[in-house]
């Protein structure tokens, strides 16, 4: 199978459409109709060993990219009535984040991160899910803009509120019962993007160790380099094409509650692929307390490992 056959499209992709480098993004800081939105998170360990999102407005706070708004994706981008952290949240709240920000349905808006780029792929993740069409990640990061040696700001200037109405695209996220009765299932893909130990069943975990029976092991940190940049276009191909991601196939990603599981979306849409792909949003923080939904053991599970996975997504 060629490259061009596992994803249906070009070894080229859309890698501009979605990702920009920092060098680039310098260089367009001062048109009218670019936002740049930092989403910055942290996980906090609980006692129990479970985790709870930070927001990381106090790093935006003590230097961000000049001209940049701070979203909280836990507070501003989450609905935080729902029992499973991060969900994906009401048309309703989306459109007042937006509005907020003042970000127009026009704008290009770039998100970033300054620590992993999960953050920032779950970010632009929910942009497309709400109909947003130009949006795209800083290739990695803060850290990438700060490499260069480009300045970083810690003024905060207000912002104009804007009109906002977003269109909810459901066909982009799945639910845990819509998954469990579709499997087994032979055009679907189902992809974990947890580690590859939390996959075989070592380790941290969510109740149960192991995975959604079906499901092929696509760690997150292989679609990324040490600078947590992402790799390129050969490289995400023969990622996928080991996964079995074909164009006659559905894909559905999943990981621990629902971030890292975009960096796979994301990854295939730098192949320009955007059809036909679903996150699942509640992932094993909801799957794994269903015991009659089937996980997977590929190895037993270490002794002594921690009930709660610590991983974070």
């Amino acid at each position: 199978m060629t490259a061009k056959q596992s994803t249906g499209q070009s070894v080229n992709g859309d890698r501009d459409q979605h990702l920009i480098s920092a060098q680039r993004l310098s260089e367009r800081l001062d048109e009218s109709s670019l936002r740049v939105i930092d989403v910055t998170t942290h996980l906090k360990v609980l006692p129990s060993g479970d985790f709870s999102g930070v927001s990381g407005r106090r790093d935006y706070e003590a230097g961000h990219i000049p001209g940049a708004v701070y979203l909280d994706l836990q507070q501003d981008l989450s609905d935080n009535a729902s029992a499973f952290r991060f969900t994906v949240p009401s048309v309703a709240q989306f459109d007042a984040a937006m509005q907020r920000a003042g970000i127009a349905e026009s704008d290009t808006v770039v998100v970033y991160a300054a620590n992993h780029p999960m953050w920032a792929c779950r970010v632009w993740w929910l942009f497309k899910v709400f109909g947003h069409h130009r949006v795209m990640v800083l290739d990695g990061g803060l850290p990438a803009w700060q490499a260069l040696g480009l300045a970083v700001s810690t003024a905060i200037a207000p912002v104009p509120t804007t009109s906002y109405a977003a269109r909810y695209h459901s066909e982009q996220v799945i639910d845990g019962a819509t998954l469990a009765a579709q499997l087994p299932n032979s055009q679907l893909c189902l992809l974990n993007a947890l580690s590859k130990q939390q996959f075989d069943g070592i380790g941290p975990h969510y109740g149960r160790p192991g995975h959604i029976q079906g499901s092929v092991s696509t760690p997150y940190s292989r679609f990324l380099n040490d600078q947590f940049c992402f790799e390129d276009a050969t490289a995400l191909h023969g990622i996928f094409e080991a996964a079995g991601v074909t164009p006659d196939k559905t894909v559905a990603t999943y990981c621990g509650g629902g971030i890292a599981a975009s960096i796979p979306i994301f990854a295939l849409a730098l192949l320009g692929r955007t059809e036909d792909i679903m996150l699942y949003d509640h992932s094993l923080s909801e799957w794994a307390a269903r015991d009659e939904w089937p996980m997977t053991l590929t190895t037993e599970p270490s002794i002594g490992a921690e009930p709660r996975s610590k991983n974070p997504d």
